[in-house]
């Protein structure tokens, strides 16, 4: 027996299996609103995305200003974001960072990301 599993109380077996582990529920992806456009973002974190293609008006470096939309069950929340251009290019599409949000809507982005990736 390893010494966290002592210190945790359980045995090296006792860990669920991948299919008794909480799994990534189905949620509707999050939307990227820039200049009245909606886009889906192929890759979303705290502080970042990627949407892939994009065929707006920034340039690399321009800062933006966006919306961010998702649902959390039965709650939809749209916030208001400034962004920064890192990267653009035909095969890399659009990567942008973003300044974190209020700590309310930073806080439900996490809990939507947890429950994005199944955490």
């Amino acid at each position: 027996m390893s010494w966290l599993a002592k210190l945790s109380g359980g045995k090296k077996g006792d860990s669920p299996s991948g299919s008794t582990r909480r799994r990534a529920q189905s949620v509707p992806p999050v939307r990227i609103i820039i200049d009245r456009n909606e886009y889906q973002a192929e890759e979303f974190a705290l502080g970042s995305f990627r949407i892939r293609p994009y065929d707006g008006d920034l340039i690399a470096k321009q800062q933006f200003d966006f919306r961010l939309a998702f649902a959390l069950g039965e709650e939809a929340f749209d916030i208001a974001c400034r962004g920064q251009v890192v990267k653009l290019d035909e095969k890399s599409g659009l990567v942008a960072r973003y300044q974190k949000p209020q700590p309310f809507y930073e806080r439900k982005l996490v809990e939507y990301i947890c429950l994005l990736k199944g955490v």
